[in-house]
């Protein structure tokens, strides 16, 4: 089983909870890839009873059909969102206004003047948060990688006279007690490729794309998914060359699906099912 949490990730669910006081929202942001996995279960407990506005990252790398069905399933307001090709980045605001309007309302009432929003931009590793803070102001200000937990500090970022934003750092919880969340954030990179054993997580994908998505799999790599997956693994192997003295290089062959399913050359995949 994967167990991945680092000392400083309870840092931050201390601080989160620290600085929930000066925000007015929080934005929880969860990949659309894997809507449930990259949700943090205990964001709730996290952040009671303050605002929340969902942004579903990296849409466009998401299955339209299924991104739909999630945001029909979710209580909670949210947005498909991607911070590469801009979709829905001018909807965050206004959302925001509308989701907190009661509130200041209030506020006018009792004499106070408008001012900016307030949130909190939270999300597990590499789910896009500073990629969507750069995106949003128009210029490099968050420490963007495509590793986990690049983004150290907390700071405040004005955007405009409508929004500031408190960046922080990832949370992610204790254990996974479930094996398929592990492995969809090892898929999607949420997972530093270190801590897991790359088999497991190509064995469980073939058999995941075997089930939802078989044609495109099938076309990308002109294999028939009706085959055992060693038989898979060993043809991709031998059609781009990882065979080396007789041998199948199979860290070749995962490296090759995982990229390729990073960069959404398999197809537009969500792994999460309702």
């Amino acid at each position: 089983m994967i167990q991945w949490y680092p000392g400083h990730m309870a840092k931050a669910k201390r601080e989160i909870q620290g600085m929930l006081r000066l925000v007015d929202i929080v934005f929880e942001l969860i990949d659309a890839r894997v809507p449930l996995s990259s949700s943090n279960p205990m964001i709730e407990n996290i952040i009671n009873n303050k605002p929340r506005l969902i942004l579903m990252t990296k849409a466009t790398m998401a299955d339209e059909k299924i991104s739909k069905e999630w945001q029909n399933h979710f209580t909670t307001p949210s947005l498909l969102i991607d911070s590469v090709t801009g979709l829905n980045i001018n909807k965050i605001i206004p959302t925001s206004q509308e989701i907190l309007k009661e509130k200041f309302e209030r506020d006018r009432k009792k004499g106070l003047k408008p001012r900016a929003i307030k949130a909190m931009v939270i999300g597990i590793p590499n789910v896009g948060k500073s990629t969507l803070i750069n995106k949003i102001v128009g210029k490099k200000v968050a420490n963007v990688g495509n590793k986990p937990g690049v983004t150290r500090a907390q700071q405040w970022i004005r955007i405009n006279e409508n929004l500031e934003l408190l960046d922080t750092p990832g949370v992610l919880w204790p254990k996974f007690d479930d094996l398929k969340v592990g492995y969809h954030l090892a898929l999607t990179g949420a997972i530093k490729d270190d801590v897991y054993h790359f088999d497991d997580v190509i064995l469980y994908f073939l058999d995941f794309m075997r089930n939802y998505y078989p044609k495109v799999f099938e076309s990308r790599y002109d294999v028939d998914l009706n085959q055992d997956n060693l038989t898979i693994l060993h043809e991709i192997a031998s059609k781009h060359g990882f065979v080396s003295n007789k041998e199948y290089l199979y860290e070749r062959v995962y490296e090759k699906i995982i990229n390729d399913f990073r960069n959404v050359r398999i197809g537009r995949i969500t792994l999460d099912r309702l």
